[in-house]
């Protein structure tokens, strides 16, 4: 019987060492071939094929964002990000893309967000995390 009780607590302890993965947003090799043409895509071709944008930029409507995010953790551990890849795209006023950059996790921090300077104090690190962490939340439907 204390071997029964012995297997149940080492089966809980190891489950707990074992390293979570987790994808958010697109697929990293779905988002890395993604097809635009500069002047002929659209925004609602962007839809169709890749759904809705992960985040749309808040201060310019015309700039939207798709996002590929794996992170790992285990249990009491800070999350770790292993892959990030960030696609902006910027359309005209008529939905097509105007121009688009790619940002790795090395480079996504450099990501201007607004061309109007903000005195507010916002920190913009804390911008970024709480896009990441609002790609974790579960969409639940009725």
């Amino acid at each position: 019987m204390y071997y029964l009780y012995f297997i149940i607590t080492l089966s809980f302890l190891l489950n707990a060492c074992s390293q979570n993965i987790q994808q958010n947003g697109l697929s990293n090799r779905k988002l890395k071939n993604i097809e635009i043409v500069i002047g002929k895509t659209t925004k609602e071709y962007l839809t169709e094929n890749y759904g809705p944008p992960i985040f749309e930029n808040i201060f310019n409507e015309n700039v939207m964002y798709y996002v590929s995010h794996d992170t790992s953790y285990q249990t009491f551990k800070k999350r770790k990000t292993n892959k990030l890849l960030v696609y902006e795209i910027i359309l005209d006023d008529k939905n097509i893309v105007q121009n688009y950059k790619q940002y790795t996790k090395k480079d996504g921090l450099d990501l201007n967000i607004s061309k109007k300077e903000d005195s507010s104090g916002i920190n913009f690190t804390m911008f970024w995390k709480d896009i990441i962490n609002a790609m974790r939340r579960r969409n639940i439907e009725d």
